[in-house]
């Protein structure tokens, strides 16, 4: 075991191998360290004293750059022992990883990185060499997790081309990850609802704004963890913060609430280290409340105890959702199957992944699913005329989410699971369900033409709500909106109300109204 306390930028130095140390102390501590984490924790003994003793120690300082796009490949895999390393394409980060995270695999390829590696601030790397690299990532442990990462950073650079496309520059970004309190965070958070507006009238892509406002909430909760880390100390165990819902399809607008999750490493030991996890879900909840995303009324939280479990716990209770039609309501069904992991290392994707494709052919499980999808019916006449509530609460108005964006996405998302496709955003869930032929191409058109018109409609309705000093709601009025967008609402929701019959007439349901 080497250490090193460079504090040098730029490019990790090449250095000729060491005998290994014989401190044992410190190769117990590393030892200890890499068996909470994917692959490590599938090594025997011998082999993870034997990377133990021959890795590198490196520290950097904040805005080290230890990865240069395109430039050199990497001489190590990293592992982040301590603080967090962010991921850039472009110069716009894409990603932040943290304690048991792993970069570096240009190492295998001997190319330039694809993403440049930067340190926002102060932080400790446990450094492999390319052989012991290559033995321990050639494990089906290991290229499992590179598979996964490499997918996860695809999708991320995905994400963030779509909110550059949105013409967003990186200075909310960058305060929201220089905030050093709660206050900074709730006044960066606050900049967001004056953002949208110029977009809107910019015509930028609806869904890209949604990513825009989906990405500013992956910022802050990933802020408040490192505030919270910083405050109480390490992790007792790997975990990995989990969004869901529309938090993990990055579908959000100016009125949200939150979904999440949290996943520990395979552990025993849970009532010793839950209380340090019970602890960061509250702050964070609370963090993400005072930023303005209320909390979810079906208490779908990491605070409730039943959102924290084990990564083969939450194998096992997906399995349950799955089997159990008393347990898959449409609150779990409209929200769990939509995950995607914010940060931290345990691979919570790959094990649920596993048990939805395992479910496309469980014909009893997509009648369930798609019985949420066609249970809600959108408020439109046999004549393409929107059809208003004269009386109650919102008289005149329709509800532009549940009356018509959550039904898209729960056609999206049945569609999806039906095809064996695990990608969670709806647009991307429509274009996979046609590819694998699940549905038409016009049905994917049509939803997809409905789907940005809604999220357009919402989007200008909440900031012109805003903009009067209201509280955005998602209650629209169909005579206010111009007689053009009004014409075209009205066949968006015959398009979708064309799509939930032909689901249940498929799969021999009732027959949605």
């Amino acid at each position: 075991m080497r250490v090193d306390r460079s504090t040098a930028r730029g490019l990790p130095l090449h250095r000729k191998p060491m005998p290994p140390s014989d401190n044992s102390l410190q190769v117990e501590d590393i030892a200890r360290f890499l068996v909470q984490y994917p692959p490590f924790q599938d090594l025997d003994a011998d082999r993870l004293r034997d990377l133990a003793e021959h890795i590198e120690v490196r520290s950097f300082p904040a805005g080290a750059e230890i990865l240069r796009q395109a430039a050199d490949p990497a001489l190590h895999l990293f592992v982040i022992h301590r603080g967090a390393v962010q991921l850039l394409d472009d110069g716009h980060v894409i990603d932040q990883l943290g304690e048991g995270e792993l970069f570096g695999v240009s190492v295998f390829s001997h190319l330039g990185p694809t993403l440049s590696a930067r340190t926002p601030g102060p932080a400790e790397c446990y450094l492999i060499d390319p052989d012991r690299a290559r033995a321990v990532m050639g494990t089906p442990a290991g290229l499992a997790l590179l598979t996964s990462t490499l997918i996860r950073w695809r999708e991320r650079d995905m994400v963030e081309q779509h909110v550059r496309h949105a013409g967003v520059d990186d200075r909310l970004v960058s305060d929201i990850a220089k905030a050093q309190d709660l206050p900074s965070l709730v006044a960066a958070s606050e900049r967001l609802p004056s953002m949208i507006q110029p977009l809107l009238n910019d015509g930028v892509d609806p869904v890209d704004i949604g990513h825009v406002i989906g990405m500013t909430i992956d910022h802050l909760t990933v802020r408040l963890i490192d505030l919270f880390i910083d405050a109480q100390g390490e992790p007792p165990a790997a975990f990995a913060w989990i969004a869901l819902g529309s938090a993990a399809r990055h579908e959000q607008a100016l009125t949200t609430d939150q979904d999440h999750a949290i996943a520990y490493g395979d552990r025993s030991d849970l009532e010793a280290i839950d209380p340090y996890f019970e602890a960061l879900a509250k702050a964070v909840t609370d963090g993400l409340e005072a930023c303005g995303i209320a909390r979810c009324e079906g208490n779908v939280m990491s605070v409730n105890p039943a959102w924290r479990r084990t990564r083969e716990g939450w194998k096992q209770r997906f399995g349950e959702y799955v089997a159990d039609p008393d347990l898959m309501g449409a609150l779990v069904a409209g929200i769990a199957f939509d995950y995607r992991r914010v940060t931290g290392a345990v691979d919570i994707e790959a094990a649920l992944d596993e048990v939805i494709r395992a479910a496309s052919g469980d014909p009893d499980f997509i009648r369930r699913l798609a019985t949420t999808a066609i249970k809600l019916t959108p408020p439109v006449g046999r004549s393409r005329d929107v059809v208003v509530k004269r009386r109650g609460e919102h008289p005149g108005r329709i509800d532009i989410k549940r009356g018509a964006i959550t039904i898209v996405t729960n056609l999206a998302r049945t569609h999806a699971i039906r095809a064996g496709v695990t990608v969670n955003r709806t647009i991307e869930r429509l274009r996979s369900a046609a590819s694998a032929g699940v549905i038409s191409e016009r049905t994917r058109d049509d939803l997809l033409e409905a789907f940005r018109l809604l999220w357009r409609i919402r989007l200008e309705h909440h900031a012109e709500q805003i903009e009067r000093g209201e509280v955005p709601d998602d209650y629209v009025d169909p005579a206010s909106l111009p007689s053009i967008t009004g014409g075209a609402l009205g066949g968006s929701l015959q398009a979708i109300a064309a799509a939930q019959k032909q689901l249940a007439e498929e799969l021999g349901l009732a027959r949605a109204r």
